[in-house]
């Protein structure tokens, strides 16, 4: 199990939930997760990948608060003490 934390609109939409815990295991990747957050809360579905798979244009997804796109993008493994933060675009 570990901890998705959302911000701002994605907060709103995942009905103000700030952490939100989605199962996984030591070599999930982020890809993976991000499919179970999104199973958890549909609402999300279009405001973090798109239809092509890849990281919304202007989304950050940090991995102990560092951004995905400098590993390896929706590949990058976690362990199981690893935090996901997700940022929407600003307004």
């Amino acid at each position: 199990m570990g901890t998705v934390m959302l911000y701002a609109k994605l907060r709103e939409l995942a009905d103000g939930h700030r952490e939100i815990d989605v199962p996984w295991s030591d070599g999930d990747s982020v890809g993976e997760v991000v499919t179970r957050l999104i199973h958890l809360k549909p609402e999300l579905e279009g405001h973090i990948v798109g239809g092509d798979r890849a990281i919304v244009r202007y989304v950050s997804i940090l991995l102990d608060g560092r951004d995905v796109r400098y590993h390896d993008g929706l590949s990058t493994p976690l362990n199981e003490e690893s935090i996901l933060s997700i940022f929407p675009p600003s307004r």
